[in-house]
C-alpha cells in the first residue's frame, strides 16, 4: 500500500518531461471497474486504432522488406501490451486499486527503438539517448457502486540527448497521444458499466 497522497507512478517517476492525466467517473464498483481494463479492446476507439495502425504500417513501409510479417492484429487488449512486440512491462500492482505499466526505448526510431530492460532496472535505468514511459491506471472508490478512474502517462529522457530527441518526438505525436486519453478512460467505463457487478457473497 502506498502512502496517502502518492500512488506507485509517484514513486516510480517522480520527475517527468512530459505528462498527460485525465478522469473519469464509472458507475460501477471498483472491483468492477479494475477488471474492465484488462477487458476493452482499445481498437474500438478510431482515436486509438489509426494513430498506431498508421505508426506500424510506416514502420513497415521504412524498413526491411518482410514476407513474413504478421498482419496487424484486429483488436488490442491490455495482455497484448505485456507481449514481447507490446513493448511493456508490469512495474506494479495493487489488484482492485493500482497498476502501472512501463516502457523503455528510443521512440522516435522504427519499432520505437525498444532496448532490453528488466522491472528492476527501470527506476535507475539510466542509458545514454533513451526516453522511459510510465502508464498508470488507478481507481479511486467514490460513493456506492461508483468510483473516479484516473489514467496518469509520464515521460522522461536518460539524459540530455534523449530529452532532446523526446521533445522533437512530442511535436509530432503529442496531440495524438494525448487524444487518446480521454477514449481509452471511456472505453473501460463503458465496459465496466454494461457489465453487472458480482453480488455479494
Amino acid at each position: 500500500m502506498t502512502q496517502r497522497g502518492t500512488t506507485r507512478v509517484d514513486e516510480l517517476m517522480p520527475r517527468w518531461d512530459r505528462r498527460i492525466i485525465r478522469t473519469q467517473y464509472v458507475h460501477a464498483s471498483t472491483e468492477r471497474t479494475y477488471a474492465a481494463i484488462r477487458e476493452v479492446d482499445f481498437f474500438d476507439s478510431p482515436v486509438i486504432a489509426v494513430p498506431n495502425r498508421f505508426r506500424v504500417a510506416m514502420d513497415r513501409m521504412t524498413g526491411p522488406r518482410d514476407h513474413d510479417a504478421a498482419p496487424q492484429p484486429k483488436s488490442f487488449r491490455f495482455a497484448q501490451l505485456l507481449e514481447e512486440d507490446g513493448g511493456f512491462q508490469l512495474l506494479a500492482e495493487e489488484e482492485g486499486h493500482e497498476l502501472v505499466l512501463g516502457f523503455i526505448g528510443r521512440w522516435w526510431d522504427r519499432d520505437y527503438g525498444r532496448v532490453e530492460w528488466t522491472v528492476d532496472e527501470f527506476p535507475r535505468f539510466t542509458r545514454p539517448g533513451c526516453a522511459k514511459g510510465i502508464w498508470g491506471f488507478t481507481v479511486l472508490p467514490y460513493g456506492a457502486d461508483t468510483c473516479i478512474l484516473v489514467t496518469d502517462v509520464r515521460m522522461c529522457g536518460t539524459d540530455g540527448e534523449g530529452r532532446r530527441k523526446l521533445e522533437r518526438y512530442w511535436a509530432l505525436v503529442g496531440r495524438f497521444v494525448t487524444a487518446m486519453g480521454g477514449p481509452v478512460l471511456r472505453l473501460v467505463r463503458d465496459q465496466a458499466e454494461r457489465t453487472p457487478s458480482a453480488p455479494p457473497h
